[in-house]
């Protein structure tokens, strides 16, 4: 299974402060062990500037900005694909309809749908209010 990496993730993930870490932690562990089907991690250029500039411009910890983004970019089961024109411009229409929604999250819409991704690793509800299955699955 093709799993879309969402920044909220990540950084719950790479961040033992993020109320959300455990959880995170969990689920990664699930998808290790093979209780989460997985083939390989999606994710956008903009999701990995995004969690990257989160860790340093927010959380302020530069070398862990530096980690994440050098096991994202090493990782075998990892793909960073670039939203090139024809995404950017679905995702600009698809902003445009989506009000409260922000545009990186309207170019995950896009790519998830342009590589048939069929999970997404989130805690960002706007990826279930959008019709996504989303890992861990959350009713809230």
């Amino acid at each position: 299974m093709k799993i879309f990496l969402d920044t909220s993730a990540l950084i719950a993930y790479y961040n033992a402060g993020d109320r959300y870490h455990r959880e995170a932690a969990d689920t990664m562990e699930k998808i290790k062990a093979g209780e989460i089907p997985f083939t390989r991690f999606y994710l956008s250029d903009y999701i990995f500037d995004e969690a990257v500039t989160f860790i340093e411009m927010v959380l302020e910890r530069h070398e862990l900005a530096k980690e994440v983004g050098e096991a994202l970019l090493s990782s075998p089961f990892t793909s960073i694909v670039a939203i090139d024109e024809e995404t950017f411009q679905h995702a600009w229409n698809r902003f445009k309809t989506a009000q409260g929604v922000s545009f990186t999250d309207c170019t995950s819409f896009s790519t998830i749908e342009k590589y048939g991704i069929t999970q997404v690793f989130t805690f960002d509800r706007h990826f279930r209010e959008a019709g996504f299955n989303t890992i861990p699955p959350r009713t809230s």
